[in-house]
């Protein structure tokens, strides 16, 4: 079965499985670096909220049309799940005051994400940019972030520079991670002793890339160091640093992470194909 068979079939399942009331549609959906996802949204009257499934990781090429009707059933029960929620709890994250502590930013390739990047609220930093996301309350969803849009933006009556603000201030609060990358490897069983790297990301190991923008930890990072230090941008979840007298050329570096890059990162965590460089004496960040 096709990829493309497969979507008209779950489809057509899915509406053959619908009650009344129950709207389905089938949509796309722009993720990071270009990265599209096909789902299903689902709707039901007097509801404003649009919960979307995502169903590429179903795909099998050998699979059945028995295969497609257990997908369906699973999909729609996911769906059905979510009005057991009050609406006013969904609409909660519409409400600017109720939100604001839970607005974060990450940073994306600025030239894989131009599509993107033209509808969403950003602030370009270097020759990446920032986005910002919303990290959706456990009692709605577990562990779920939300891209803000500029539909939140125009929603909320705030600008770009205002969600930064916002931003920078919750960043500060999530406590930011460096060690060594043996200590982390040690627990996969893995020895690296002695490698001079270290891991920067954040206590949550979620979208912690983004800790390099604040320059207080720049310069906590070479206070730690003592030296100034090269950053490999690992993926969009974390760094890893080099501190300076390991002295490997720039060339060297940039070899790697393309090499790295192609073969273990995948294309929705990707975020550059080259190395930075902080400068302790100049206390910048450069690229």
């Amino acid at each position: 079965m096709t990829y493309e068979k497969f979507l008209d079939c779950l489809e057509q399942e899915l509406h053959d499985l619908m009650k009344n009331g129950e709207e389905i549609r089938r949509v796309e959906v722009l993720k990071n670096n270009s990265v599209r996802l096909d789902g299903f949204s689902y709707r039901m009257p007097y509801r404003k909220e649009e919960p979307t499934v995502y169903v590429n990781h179903y795909y099998r090429k050998n699979m059945d049309m028995t295969d497609i009707r257990e997908i369906a059933t699973a999909v729609l029960q996911i769906q059905r799940e979510s009005r057991k929620l009050p609406s006013e709890e969904l609409n909660e994250v519409l409400h600017f005051d109720r939100m604001k502590d839970r607005i974060f930013y990450r940073l994306v390739s600025r030239e894989r994400n131009r599509e993107l990047l033209e509808k969403t609220p950003h602030v370009d930093w270097m020759d990446l940019s920032l986005v910002f996301y919303l990290r959706i309350p456990d009692h709605i969803i577990r562990n779920a972030t939300a891209l803000i849009s500029r539909t939140h933006m125009e929603r909320w009556e705030k600008t770009e520079e205002d969600l930064l603000l916002t931003a920078s201030e919750n960043m500060r609060s999530v406590p930011v991670f460096l060690h060594p990358l043996e200590q982390l490897l040690d627990e996969y069983g893995l020895d690296l002793s002695g490698s001079g790297l270290y891991v920067l990301s954040n206590s949550r190991k979620e979208f912690g890339a983004a800790v390099i923008v604040d320059q207080d930890v720049q310069k906590m990072c070479a206070e730690r160091f003592g030296q100034s230090y090269h950053v490999i941008p690992s993926s969009i979840h974390e760094l890893i640093l080099i501190p300076s007298d390991q002295e490997m050329s720039r060339n060297d570096l940039d070899a790697m992470i393309r090499d790295v890059n192609r073969r273990c990162v995948s294309r929705e965590e990707f975020l550059s194909d080259h190395a930075y460089y902080y400068d302790a004496d100049e206390e910048r960040l450069k690229f």
